[in-house]
């Protein structure tokens, strides 16, 4: 579902050659091992000396409670040091930290606007595509927009992120932000339907998001000829 930024943070490409490169890796070979301390002394030298992935590591230590509970006040420390290089997972991380109030006072505008940032230093990262839309879909953190809402959710839609693809599936269904098509809407609903709905931390719909009973009210609106289209072009994706 996400992107890959979420779940192999530690080589996040990044334009720094900090002379304790050396400590960073030395940091990662350790926390692979499962030795999360030796992982935080290896990265806090290369963090000292201004490396961001080691400074966006270290946040990651503590925002998943690797080296003892939870501390998101640390995290965010580290994750502010690394966003000063642009460094897309810390710039994610900091939207999540504003967005949830987690170490960081609650303020849904600033967790869209580092959101934002760190989509455009990442494309890819379908959560905060995802999260973007979310925002402009139900008027917080930016004024609702729903255009805008199709728009993010269609990025994180590409990704295959199945979440972004029921929201588009259901703005195509409603005319919501972009034209009417039930063609299209069945499409999105039907790759919706072929993974779990998952979302970004504290990002959870009220309403639960059952793709397969949205198909069934959704295909007697369409004629044998649109489904066949739809049935052709996700054959042709999914094809091995």
């Amino acid at each position: 579902m996400s992107s890959l930024l979420l779940f192999t943070p530690l080589f996040v490409p990044t334009a720094h050659a900090s002379q304790t490169g050396g400590d960073y890796q030395s940091g990662y070979r350790a926390y692979q091992a499962g030795n999360y301390e030796m992982a935080r002394a290896q990265w806090r030298l290369a963090a000292q000396d201004d490396d961001p992935r080691a400074q966006y590591a270290l946040g990651l230590l503590y925002y998943r409670g690797n080296t003892g509970p939870v501390d998101y006040e640390e995290a965010a420390k580290w994750f502010m040091y690394a966003a000063q290089a642009n460094h897309a997972g810390a710039l994610y991380y900091i939207g999540v930290l504003y967005f949830n109030g987690w170490g960081l006072n609650y303020d849904q505008f600033r967790a869209t606007e580092y959101l934002k940032r760190a989509l455009r230093a990442a494309p890819n990262n379908s959560n905060a595509a995802y999260l973007i839309g979310a925002q402009y879909f139900h008027g917080r953190g930016a004024r609702q927009n729903y255009v805008e809402a199709a728009n993010y959710f269609e990025k994180a839609a590409k990704n295959d992120m199945h979440a972004a693809q029921f929201m588009l599936g259901a703005m195509y269904e409603r005319g919501w932000g972009i034209a009417r098509n039930y063609e299209q809407s069945y499409y999105w609903l039907n790759r919706a339907a072929r993974g779990p709905i998952t979302f970004p931390p504290g990002a959870e719909e009220k309403d639960k998001m059952d793709a397969s009973a949205a198909l069934k009210v959704l295909e007697p609106r369409l004629r044998p000829e649109e489904l066949k289209r739809v049935s052709d072009r996700l054959t042709n994706e999914y094809a091995d």
